[in-house]
């Protein structure tokens, strides 16, 4: 893996922020943020504010393949990936368009019943 500090450095150049700019949204000088740019890793706490500046997810990079693979395989994992929610919500829509739908197949068969029975007195 790449330190993180390479990383971070690289993804600000990306998104055309100047350094001053960055040391200021994560509250420091641009001496530190230089220093952060030579680390192999980074507090947590500094992290999450690193990530929502540059509107990236640098937690990522401490996932290797064989723990991704673990976490997809582990039948007990509680979490969801952004894709799959998405996905499911999708399938939440279809399902409910298609309640509605059978509630006014449903309603439409009452009142033929309705209609039976009055033809039949």
């Amino acid at each position: 893996m790449q330190a993180i500090g390479k990383i971070i450095e690289k993804k600000l150049r990306e998104k055309g922020m100047s350094v001053s700019e960055f040391a200021r949204r994560i509250a420091t000088n641009r001496n530190n943020a230089y220093d952060i740019f030579a680390r192999k890793s980074v507090d947590t706490s500094l992290l999450l504010k690193i990530s929502k500046v540059l509107d990236n997810d640098f937690f990522q990079y401490y996932i290797t393949d064989e723990t991704k693979t673990q976490i997809a395989s582990d039948p007990s994992n509680q979490y969801t990936t952004s894709s799959e929610i998405k996905r499911l919500s999708g399938k939440i829509e279809l399902l409910q368009k298609e309640i509605l739908i059978l509630e006014e197949r449903l309603t439409d068969k009452d009142k033929i019943i309705e209609l039976m029975k009055k033809v039949q007195k």
